[in-house]
Order: structure tokens, then sequence, then C-alpha cells
């Protein structure tokens, strides 16, 4: 591989810089004052940014033809603060854990169970589990938590362009007791890990560049990767839908009740009622959900 020019490299390192200063003042400055900044940041980000502003606005269109405009107009101004808490409960994951994550709070799912519950009940059929998730709450938190009470886990993660700050971020998620499997890599590692019984936590609510279908999400064709779906009936691996969302003052895990993948009849079933279940979680908080991303990408946004 040819050798970056000088300007690349040097931009590398100061990224890799400036997350290694942010996750210190993370662990170190005081908790309001920390809090206060990601704040800060999340609230300048619709004029840094109008551009993912005005996609959001556009996604929560799309999604909630329904609703009237004052309604969307509440949920995209609660973007940013959504933005800024999740940030800041992100980035002191480590700082939480030492102390026994005293915001979170697991609630019964409809099913009657909580997370923990429902996964002990799959996990105990040999198969492993599937933790289907989003970019909903604050996900980082919901892995990091999860670890601590499970033996680990396994989490399909994507690879920052920057080594140095690939490196680093998947050396604190591992201090944390996740296993970031690459996403490049393959079903391989995946399956190794539900061979073993343990769980693999799968955010599927983005585009990616895996191989999908066109399946509806919020009414509209989005691309979908079928590569989980495929596992589960493989496996016959129930999947359990979930999310850590901020509500009432604490963190809450909330979950719906598991997917059979026996129940479906094909790939895109499973994926679509997957589809189907991260839009029941992100309808219950919609202010909470990274409407800025591009989702629906046929979607002019001029």
């Amino acid at each position: 591989m040819a050798e970056l020019p000088a300007w690349r490299r040097w931009r590398r390192r100061f990224w890799a810089g400036m997350a290694r200063g942010v996750l210190a003042a993370a662990d170190s400055w005081p908790v309001n004052l920390h809090r206060g900044l990601c704040l800060s940041l999340a609230a300048a980000a619709p004029v840094l940014s109008p551009r993912a502003a005005r996609r959001a606005w556009i996604n929560l269109a799309l999604a909630f033809p329904g609703r009237d405009v004052w309604w969307r107009w509440h949920v995209w101004r609660g973007l940013a603060p959504a933005l800024g808490r999740n940030l800041h409960a992100a980035l002191t994951c480590r700082r939480q854990a030492r102390l026994g994550f005293p915001q979170v709070v697991a609630e019964a799912g409809p099913h009657g169970r909580d997370l923990l519950a429902t996964l002990d009940e799959v996990r105990a059929r040999g198969q492993g589990a599937f933790l289907l998730t989003g970019h909903l709450g604050c996900w980082e938190l919901l892995g990091a938590w999860l670890a601590g009470h499970l033996d680990g886990l396994a989490v399909v993660t994507a690879t920052v362009h920057n080594p140095d700050v690939d490196r680093l971020l998947q050396n604190r998620r591992r201090e944390l007791g996740l296993e970031p499997l690459p996403r490049e890599a393959g079903a391989r590692p995946i399956l190794r890990t539900l061979m073993a019984g343990r769980t693999v936590g799968v955010l599927l609510d983005q585009a990616t560049r895996a191989h999908g279908a066109p399946l509806p999400f919020f009414g509209r064709p989005a691309p979908t990767p079928l590569g989980v779906a495929r596992l589960a009936r493989r496996r016959a691996t129930p999947l359990v839908p979930a999310a850590l969302v901020w509500d009432d003052g604490c963190w809450r895990v909330r979950c719906l009740p598991p997917l059979e993948p026996e129940r479906f009849a094909s790939d895109e079933d499973l994926a679509r009622a997957c589809n189907e279940a991260l839009e029941i979680m992100i309808t219950r908080n919609p202010d909470q959900w990274v409407w800025f991303h591009r989702r629906w990408p046929e979607v002019r946004e001029t």
C-alpha cells in the first residue's frame, strides 16, 4: 500500500490526539461541566451542519406524514438536546461503569420480562442470541451496561478510517467488557460467538454497504441488510429488540418480545420484522433517533 501524503498523516494524528483529549476529559472533568459542554455542542449542530438539520426535518415528514407540522417541529427541536445528552452518556461510560450504572433501570417489556431475563431465557436454548438495536438513545451505554451483566457482549462495529482513532475506540470498548466484531470480517466471528452461547449486538437501523434488500421502513423502501436475518434463521437464533432511552430522569432499558426465526418464511420476512420492531421503539421516543442519517438514499434533499 502506498504511503499516505504527509498532510493526511498529520491530519490523522491531529484527530487521534483530539479523540484522546475528548476521552480524557470525559473521565476527569466534573460531570456537570462535561454534560454542559456536550449539550452546548449539540445545540450548535443545526448551525454548524444545516444540511443535516434539513435532512432530519425531511426524514421526520417522510416517517410521520400523518402528524401535524407542530408535532414534527417539537420533535425536531428536541433532537439537539437528546444528542448532547447521549454524547455525554456515551463518553462517560467508563465512569458510569465504576459507579455501577446508577441511572440505568431495566423495565419489563410487553411480554412481562426485562432484557436480562429475556436474554437468559433465549440463550438457555444453546443457540446464542442477537441483541437487535439501533442508533436510538445511548446505544454505547446500553452495550456497556449489558456487558457488565452478562459474560461480556460482542458487538458488530464499523471501522473508523483513522486507524489510531479506531484502535482507541475499540480498546475502550474492550475495557468495558465489549468484544468488537468488525463488520468487514464477515459472518465467521459472529458464528463463533453464537456457537459459544453468547450474545451479539447488532445495529440494523441505518443504510450500509452490506448486501441487502429495499424493505419498508416507516412505509418507504429502505436498504436493509439481510446477513443477520440469514444467520438467525440458519441457527434458529432469536433476535431480542431493545434500546436504552432517557425518560423521567433516568436511562431506561426497554425491550420487545423476541423475534423467533422459525416463524418467518424467508430472510426478507425476518428482516422486515426487524425493521418493524425498530420502528416501534423509535416511534415511542422519536426525538432520540438519529434523523439526520440518510436512511432513504433516493430521497432528494433540495
